[in-house]
This record gives structure tokens, sequence and C-alpha cells, in this order.
């Protein structure tokens, strides 16, 4: 029986709930092609840094540019989503990846819905669907993700927390992992488990579409990922959940860590556009974010 890889959990659950989004941006978008953005102004003695991530990505898609360096180079700590080198990490994980009340996959699809999704689950996979029936659904689509990649992902925040661990610099994270778990409760589990069921009976469009994201992840277009996606009937009434709310919880961070240290904000790009998008809070509030090209 193959087991699920905790270094990719680990990976995939460090933000997840952003890359789910980049999907969904209700926002309005930024003409700017970057990905990078330099944060000054108002109190700032050194600038700090924006960076829009996608989770999970093949190793030949992720390239740490030069300016992207440099940036980094420019910058005495490194803030995450989440703070990824926890060691409590994967144990508060595993405590809080079921689903409560005793509710089941099988019990939210249907035994005949369920028997036949297994068989594709396993194909993908090569992991029993019987091995997940208490997980929440929305967890359990992130062991899809790399057959539709096609390789073994690899993700931006792994990335940067080595090019911190080789600076020696702090980690740190903007919310708690038990945020991150939290927010996922938003979403009812009948409504997790018809996405994984489209998505299992659908997954060369479910593959197609990513694929196309990525390009355009690639393509450093935020307005771009704007312009290819439509408002979703189902989840847009959770964006304030999963984006609003936790941008409004991270602004004063942002601007009490870059008053005092010029630092690397690392987050999901799903994040950065949009009135009510991290770019556009900031300069609200009197800061200068300026796009860094590269």
């Amino acid at each position: 029986m193959k087991r699920i890889s905790t270094d990719f959990m680990k990976k995939f659950f460090a933000g997840f709930i952003s890359m789910l989004f980049t999907t969904m941006l209700i926002a309005q978008g930024t003409n700017d092609k970057t990905l990078l953005w330099q944060i000054s102004g108002k109190g700032i003695k050194a600038p700090s840094y924006l960076f829009g991530t996608l989770h999970l990505m093949c190793p030949d898609d992720l390239k740490v540019d030069e300016t992207i360096k440099k940036s980094f180079s420019e910058t005495k700590e490194l803030f995450l989503e989440i703070k990824t080198d926890d060691p409590n990490m994967m144990m508060e994980m595993m405590a809080g990846i079921k689903m409560k009340d005793t509710l089941t996959l099988k019990g939210l699809l249907g035994k005949p819905s369920f028997d036949s999704i297994s068989t594709i689950f396993k194909s993908s996979t090569g992991i029993p669907l019987e091995m997940l029936n208490t997980v929440k659904p929305i967890m359990v689509i992130s062991m899809v993700y790399p057959s539709l990649l096609g390789c073994t992902p690899v993700s931006w925040e792994k990335t940067f927390e080595d090019l911190a661990k080789e600076r020696k610099m702090p980690l740190k994270g903007l919310e708690k992992l038990q945020d991150q778990m939290n927010v996922l409760e938003n979403i009812p589990y009948n409504l997790q488990a018809e996405m994984f069921s489209k998505m299992m009976y659908n997954l060369d469009s479910t593959k197609t579409t990513y694929q196309n994201m990525l390009q355009m992840y690639m393509a450093k277009d935020l307005k771009g990922l704007y312009d290819m996606t439509t408002q979703d009937d189902d989840f847009g009434k959770y964006e304030d959940a999963m984006l609003t709310n936790r941008n409004q919880n991270w602004i004063p961070i942002i601007i009490s860590q870059s008053i005092t240290t010029p630092t690397f904000f690392a987050v999901g790009a799903a994040h950065l556009p949009g009135d009510k998008g991290l770019i556009n809070l900031l300069r609200k509030k009197g800061y200068k974010v300026k796009p860094v090209n590269y």
C-alpha cells in the first residue's frame, strides 16, 4: 500500500487555500506583468518585498530569477503564510485533517459514486480512497495534483525556506496552521465532496485548466489570471473567508514588520490583486508598492 508523503502534504497545505482560490479570483486585476513588488514609504527605512507564489509546480517550471535573489538578499527575515519549518506542523495538520461529526466521504458521495471514484482515484494516485474516507474532501484533492502535473511537485514556499536557511534568516508565518484549518471549516463538507467528485470525473479538463493557469502564472500576468477566470457560484460566497479576511489580518503584520525589519513576504498570488488585495490595501494605508520587473 502506497504511503502518503508527509513532505508533500506539508508543502501542499502550506498554501492550499490560496491555490484553491487562484482559479476563482473575483477581484480587479493589475496590468503589471510581475509577481514581485517592493514596499516602501511611511517610516520604512529599507524596502521590503512582496512575492506572489503558486504553491505546486514542476521543478522545471520553478525558476529563481536573479532579480528575485537580489531582492531576497536585501531582506533580513522571511514571512510565509504559515511557518513551514515548525516541527509541530505535521502533528497539528494530522489532528485537524479529519471531518467532524463522524462524517465520511463514502457517506457524502453515496456508495455507488464512492466506489466509482475510488477506481479513478487509485489509478491516479496509487492510494486506496478507503484510507482517506474520514479526511476532509478538500484535503483529499491534494493527492491528485502530482498526477495532474505529471511530476513530483515543488513549491516556492520550500524554495524560499531553503534560501532563508542558507542565509540563517528567521522564518515566520502571517498566520497559524490552525487559522487555515478553520478557513476550511467554512466550506460545507458536502460542497467539498461535490468539488472532489467533479474533479475526479473530469480529470482531463481539470488538468487543462491548471496548465492554463500555470502558463499565465509563469507569464507573471496577474491581470491575465483574473481575466481567464469566472465567478464560481459555489465558492464565491467564501471569498471573504479565504482571501479578504486573511488579507485584512495580514496587513498590520506586514506594515509593522516592514517598518522594523526589511522583510520578504511570499504568499499565494491570489492575495495580491484586486481592490481588497494586499497591493491595494497597502497603498490605501499610504505605502508605496511598486512592481519589480524581471
